[in-house]
């Protein structure tokens, strides 16, 4: 079992998470790993272990034959949640909005979604992934579910009720249903040419 395959599973059940991890002597199935997630918090140091195996499913004592775990909880707030000294305090409204702004300001393309770019976490959010994948664009990509103030504050920025969220240019675009018919029709690909977005598309859209 390869050490990106042990990351990928980890971050599909905690996709917060940070992971570390460090092959040790042996077979190849034996590695250390280092585990910081928000998840993790108020959780003692069994649980936060098994919420790890049970990201595994299973395969602890099969294919992979050892792993020396270490788990920590993160403290430090990301950039949609401030700190306080009781934990961490949610920022109001205006405030994640105002971090929203910036984002989509500071970056060509983003997209709002459920899960990562690597790892979605729901079909809505993988289909709108893969359009921009075809399309061969870069974009950051923001996982909501790292916080529910930013995923609440993103529905009451845009007046849109769903997530993924794309933006282009600072434009809202809209949410998968939008973003695929625009794309099926060449619309998306013609935006992001009038915007001056470079792209590697095929030129088939099917």
């Amino acid at each position: 079992m390869h050490a990106s395959e042990i990351e990928r599973l980890i971050k599909a059940q905690l996709p917060d998470a940070e992971v570390t991890i460090k092959a040790l002597e042996g077979d190849g199935n034996h590695y250390a790993a280092h585990v910081t997630s928000k998840l993790f918090l108020g959780k003692t140091r069994v649980q936060q272990h098994k919420m790890v195996y049970e990201a595994l499913g299973g395969r602890m004592g099969g294919v992979l034959h050892a792993l020396a775990l270490t788990t920590a909880t993160r403290r430090t707030p990301d950039k949609f949640t401030t700190p306080s000294e009781e934990g961490e305090k949610a920022m109001s409204q205006q405030q994640i909005h105002d971090l929203i702004r910036k984002e989509i300001s500071s970056n060509d393309i983003v997209l709002f979604m459920k899960g990562t770019k690597q790892s979605p976490q729901c079909g809505f959010s993988h289909q709108v992934a893969q359009i921009l994948g075809r399309l061969g664009v870069n974009y950051k990509d923001i996982n909501v579910l790292v916080d529910p103030n930013l995923r609440d504050g993103i529905k009451s920025y845009a007046n849109w009720p769903t997530i993924p969220q794309l933006y282009v240019k600072g434009e809202f675009v809209g949410g998968c249903d939008i973003v695929s018919e625009m794309f099926q029709a060449g619309e998306l690909q013609d935006l992001l040419t009038q915007k001056g977005v470079p792209t590697s598309a095929h030129p088939t859209t099917g």
